[in-house]
């Protein structure tokens, strides 16, 4: 009965509690990465300068290339359909998105997994264990941003549902704090059972998050299927069937770069997501060989903890300048400012040196 009680209980929770979820379930594996997987190949598999940075180079230029190759695979039976004008219903692509979470879900927490446990050569398993992760996380990612725009059409839906994914995500960032209080060198037991659990935590996550939401929109879709029925027997005459065009790969990279701002908007997303790696792979490196002999072990965890945490706290004070101003005055007006910070640092120079 309290099973029961509990289920239903979880079954009734709001559609944007339960999204916002998914990234709680993303970023406490995510940080955890992002913090160590350098510090470990580098300091405890012992990882060699050249099958390093060819690990790195080509996992940038993965990362370029998977974003529209899987967006591809995501989307081309919706896009097919529209160039052959067949009706597709919002909870069909919903549905269909939540079932690509449920499968690579709990396979993007296995892939986090296989970077704590040596199982081949040092610059053999980098190179694999990089591409994996980021492949899965780019087929989570894509269907988890996706799903803002299937869910919420409106500008307020919108907000209420990145507040939630904010939210969760500062939760997620506390795992950065536990992870400080077993990460050792010398001693990797600790932190391969605490990253276990991480996994099991997210990969279960993400199963009871998809499986929640596809019930919710199972029964959405079958009332759509059902006046789609009755319109069909309705109708006197069929109009002539379309001639079944697949989209390939080069007319949707064609088709994309014809756009305008697209070369734009690649070129300030390549430069932020090189930036944001570069801090969150370096930062603990710069803690430990820069500030070691002026900070306490408890002072550098909450520094990396506070480095995480709070560009989630501070998207919750955005999105209520977005509402105000619009997410382009916003997103213009902090790449300015990072651009003026940027400028003050590059006259200061690396020998100043600050009390």
């Amino acid at each position: 009965m309290d099973l029961m009680l509990m289920s239903w209980c979880c079954f009734r929770l709001p559609t944007a509690v339960v999204y916002g979820s998914l990234s709680l379930f993303i970023s406490i594996l995510h940080n955890v990465f992002l913090l160590y997987y350098v510090d470990t190949f580098v300091s405890v598999y012992k990882i060699d300068k050249v099958s390093f940075w060819i690990g790195e180079t080509v996992f940038l230029i993965w990362n370029s290339l998977n974003d529209p190759l899987f967006g591809w695979l995501s989307d081309r039976s919706f896009l097919s359909a529209q160039q052959s004008d067949e009706q597709i219903s919002s909870p069909e692509v919903v549905l269909k998105r939540l079932k690509a979470l449920s499968r690579s879900g709990p396979l993007f927490a296995a892939s986090f997994l296989v970077f704590w446990v040596p199982w081949a050569p040092a610059g053999l398993q980098f190179l694999i264990c990089l591409c994996l992760y980021d492949s899965f996380l780019t087929v989570v990612d894509l269907n988890h941003n996706a799903l803002l725009a299937d869910l919420a059409v409106s500008a307020q839906e919108r907000t209420k549902l990145n507040f939630y994914c904010s939210l969760f995500s500062a939760l997620g960032s506390l795992s950065v704090f536990s992870s400080y209080a077993v990460w050792n060198k010398e001693n990797f037991f600790s932190f391969r059972i605490f990253c276990v659990t991480l996994t099991i935590f997210s990969g279960t996550g993400f199963s009871v998050s998809s499986w929640l939401l596809q019930r919710q929109f199972q029964n959405e879709a079958k009332v759509k299927c059902d006046e789609a029925s009755v319109l069909k027997k309705l109708r006197i005459g069929e109009a002539p069937l379309a001639q079944d065009s697949r989209l390939t790969l080069a007319e949707y990279l064609n088709q994309l770069s014809r756009h305008r701002n697209f070369l734009w908007f690649v070129s300030m997303n390549l430069i932020q997501v090189f930036h944001c790696h570069f801090n969150s792979n370096f930062f603990p490196l710069f803690l430990e060989h820069l500030l070691s002999d002026r900070i306490s072990l408890s002072t550098g965890s909450f520094l990396l903890g506070i480095a995480y945490i709070a560009p989630h706290l501070n998207n919750l004070y955005f999105l209520s300048l977005c509402n105000r101003f619009g997410v382009y005055k916003v997103v213009r007006g902090l790449f300015l400012l990072k651009l003026v910070l940027s400028t003050v640092m590059l006259i200061a120079g690396p020998d100043h040196v600050y009390p």
